[in-house]
């Protein structure tokens, strides 16, 4: 009796491990929120360089409005206010050179690389990277995403527990 119980439970160990494992596999990388300040009517970092999936935050720490406005108009941060910030999310790599329409003199460039092992060639030379047109303003990740991906590995880790249970159950008989 106790060792039926002992392989049931490492059965039900071993199910609730590879449900863990799965959860962990398919579970996809968290995008990043870079930070750029707005001070002295320059952006501060004036070159930021970020991941495909990642955001980028202006926060505004001067008394007058500001923009961050791609130069081939591929985002638009609208006008930020002293204090406040804006965000854009970019979802294809490239370089994006940046104004505030406001104030022409203030430029910058988000520099957006590959995801990570997209391999990277060496060699100078090439051309500029040409503009996105997939570039969309920045949501709040915090949806029902992470609660759906878990409830399906879950319940598939779930399906295996019978089968494991009548594969032991079987055991017992030998």
């Amino acid at each position: 009796m106790i060792d039926r119980r002992r392989r049931t439970v490492g059965a039900l160990a071993a199910i609730g491990g590879g449900v863990l494992a799965s959860a962990m596999l398919v579970a996809p990388a968290l995008a990043a929120d870079e930070a750029v300040t707005i001070a002295g009517f320059a952006y501060d970092p004036a070159t930021i360089t970020v991941s495909v999936g990642d955001s980028v935050t202006w926060t505004n720490n001067d008394g007058a409005g500001h923009t961050a406005t791609a130069d081939n108009g591929s985002f638009d941060t609208g006008t930020i206010g002293d204090g406040a910030s804006g965000s854009v999310a970019f979802s294809a790599a490239g370089t994006f050179a940046y104004h505030c329409t406001i104030h022409s003199s203030m430029t910058g460039t988000v520099v957006v690389e590959a995801a990570a092992g997209g391999g990277g060639g060496g060699g100078g030379g090439g051309s500029a990277t040409p503009p996105p047109t997939d570039v969309e303003p920045a949501t709040d990740a915090s949806g029902p995403g992470w609660a759906v991906v878990l409830a399906i590995v879950g319940l598939a880790g779930l399906g295996a527990v019978p089968f494991a249970l009548r594969r032991f159950r079987g055991d017992r008989s030998r």
